[in-house]
């Protein structure tokens, strides 16, 4: 019996349904990110310690909204996309720390600058013996 196009056709059509239903069903394996929301709120509480309310607050905010986010996708099943979400809300959150400790780290360099100026001024203002 010769194979026709319809056959091979239909086939290829088997195959293509099976790898999709195949991906399917290594998407609802996936388990929840428990770990990873986890650690992204707990780098969302560094930031928040660092100071990112202040110096960092839109990045801290797009973090907060995003692992509340995944967490809503994990009560609704959707772990893929919750990591997704938890991992971005991580990055945000990691920014929003680095940044707020940048932001720090220059003040407390002012405020040593600032003290050496006024030590040397001090010092310049000094009669000579």
């Amino acid at each position: 019996m010769p194979i026709t196009s319809e056959v091979r056709g239909l086939g290829r059509l088997c195959l293509v349904a099976g790898a999709a239903l195949a991906l399917a069903a290594c998407a609802n394996n996936i388990p929840a990110p428990t770990e990873q929301v986890t650690l992204s709120d707990n780098i969302i509480r560094n930031a928040e310690t660092a100071g990112a309310v202040e110096y960092s607050p839109v990045e801290l905010n797009m973090a907060r909204e995003k692992l509340e986010a995944a967490r809503r996708q994990m009560q609704d099943e959707n772990n893929a996309e919750a990591r997704r979400l938890a991992e971005q809300a991580e990055v945000d959150a990691r920014l929003a720390e680095l940044r707020s400790r940048t932001q720090t780290t220059k003040e407390a360099v002012a405020a040593v600058q600032a003290s050496i100026d006024t030590l040397r001024r001090e010092l310049n203002a000094r009669p000579t013996s």
